[in-house]
Formats: C-alpha cells, structure tokens, sequence
C-alpha cells in the first residue's frame, strides 16, 4: 500500500505538528484580559462586576506565583544552609541502627557489630556485596546479650581482597535449644561527603546516603 502524505505549498510533505495543553502564565492572562476590553461592544461594555472580578482573579495569580517563587528560593537556601552545616561531619565517624560494614580505602578489614536480644550458643553473619552475592561467612559462638564485634578481613571465601565499600550483612543467630535470638545491626560508618538528593542533604559514605535523623552517635 502506498502512503500518501499532504503537500505543503512548496511541495515537500507536510508535517504534523503535536500541541498539548498549554499553561496560562501572567503575561497571557493580562493579554487576554487587555485584548476582551479592546474588542467589546462599545453599547454592551463589560459588566463592572465581572471587570473586577477578572483583575481579582489576576491580582491572586501573581500573587501566587511570587510566593510560589519565595518558597522555592526559601527551600533552596534552607538546603543550602543544611548543606554546609553538614560538612564538618566528613571524616567522622557515624553510628546507625543498620546491618552494614565498611571496608575503607587502605585498611585490610573491617568490624561487624551487633546487639543480641539475649545470649546466643552460635551466631552466623553472612556478608553480601551490592548485588546481594554472598561475600564470606563468619562464624560465631558462645556470645553474650548485648553488643558484640566481629573482625572481617575483608577477603571474600576464597580468600580473595574485596573492594573498598560498605557492605550489608546478614544476621542468623540462635540459642542452645536452638530458638531464634533477636539481633540488630549497629552499624559504624565515615562519612566521605555530603550530597543533595531530591532537595534534601544527606551524609555520603561512599555510594551510601545516609539522612542525619538516622545518626545516633558521632565519634
């Protein structure tokens, strides 16, 4: 089947153009407003009511736009603010209630810490990598109630050197009856920068965001 398509007056196929709705601004309003006084009926004037009700309505779009725009400029200096009030964090040390470890550039192993509901006859720690893969499994027993730490090497089960990183880990801890016993993270990062996501500063370790209502403590 042969596609025709319409000519324009040169000759060359006419294109289509796409429109979609268009969003009146303050410019527009006012042209419009200026254009119905300059086209109506000198013997049927616009009614005086509906006159000031239209420059209401005027008056109450610009006056939303610029607080529209005070907001905006009021959120981005309030951001701003936050932002540098955040940055002699970087280089300290942040704990928070999370089943992470960070295996900082130059360091050879890392701590995994964790608090125990009560004492467990044999707890199992399972590091992954970003993509959920099993790092290395590290194996505990006899360990108390309260916090207890564990030293990674960093190696994975094969022996191999992983990367700088901050990794999660997952906790399976159990008592001599071999009931399941209630572990939580304590997670013990440094922060490496600060950075803006969706308008809100947050603590950069490493490809890790951390919002500072997560910190508990600062070392």
């Amino acid at each position: 089947m042969i596609d025709v398509s319409p000519l324009n007056s040169s000759g060359t196929p006419a294109t289509a153009r796409k429109t979609g709705p268009q969003q009146l601004g303050q410019d527009d309003f006012l042209k419009l407003l200026v254009t119905q006084l300059k086209n109506q009926d000198p013997l049927k004037p616009t009614d005086n009511a509906e006159f000031v009700s239209q420059l209401t309505q005027f008056s109450q779009l610009e006056q939303t736009a610029k607080q529209s725009q005070l907001l905006q400029k009021s959120l981005d200096a309030q951001n701003a603010s936050l932002q540098f009030t955040l940055l002699p964090m970087v280089g300290r040390r942040i704990s928070i209630d999370q089943t992470l470890t960070q295996l900082e550039q130059g360091k050879d192993k890392a701590s995994l810490t964790y608090a125990l509901e009560k004492s467990a006859a044999r707890v199992q720690i399972t590091i992954l990598d970003e993509n959920r893969q099993v790092v290395r499994t590290l194996d505990s027993k006899g360990l108390e109630a309260g916090l207890n730490k564990v030293e990674w090497d960093g190696k994975n089960q094969k022996g191999v050197a992983m990367a700088a990183g901050v990794y999660e880990y997952v906790i399976a801890a159990v008592d001599r009856q071999g009931a399941s016993v209630l572990a939580k993270g304590h997670a013990q990062l440094t922060v490496t920068g600060v950075r803006m996501e969706e308008g809100q500063a947050k603590l950069a370790v490493g490809a890790l965001s951390v919002d500072p209502s997560d910190i508990e403590e600062v070392q």
